[in-house]
């Protein structure tokens, strides 16, 4: 009975270990967008940086400033790119606390999405920007 069970925990632990492979090496074909970051807070004069890098080149990717407020709809309230060819590799984009209307935009979170036009994605990103205001406080 001591070597049946032996021999079944090495089974069921080299299974489990392949599993683990299957499942990372599938979720890393997913990753087109790795390693975002995203500047915290947005001040009265700043700039909010999203930083973020493409696992794979893409010839038409919009890069937007959403409502990232909770329950929100994640409407567009920037386009910071649209439709360009970007590489593989880091990327730096900066927003100035703008809407597309050119005004500043109500204090509260912002997410950044990254549509993959060649690839066809939609990736919304973690993290937030918090613009600060009389009711948000970042």
């Amino acid at each position: 009975m001591t070597k049946l069970g032996g021999r079944l925990f090495v089974a069921l632990a080299i299974l489990s270990i392949a599993a683990f492979a299957v499942t990372r090496a599938a979720r890393a074909g997913d990753d087109l967008v790795n390693t975002v970051e995203l500047s915290p807070v947005l001040g009265a004069m700043d700039e909010a940086t999203a930083e973020f890098s493409l696992a794979e080149p893409d010839d038409a990717v919009d890069v937007l400033v959403i409502d990232g407020n909770p329950d929100s709809d994640r409407a567009q309230v920037r386009a910071l790119q649209l439709g360009e060819p970007l590489d593989a590799g880091p990327h730096e984009l900066l927003w100035d606390g703008r809407g597309d209307d050119g005004e500043p935009v109500e204090p509260g979170l912002y997410a950044l999405r990254v549509i993959l036009g060649e690839a066809d994605r939609d990736i919304l990103p973690p993290g937030r920007i918090c613009v600060p205001g009389d009711e948000v406080d970042c």
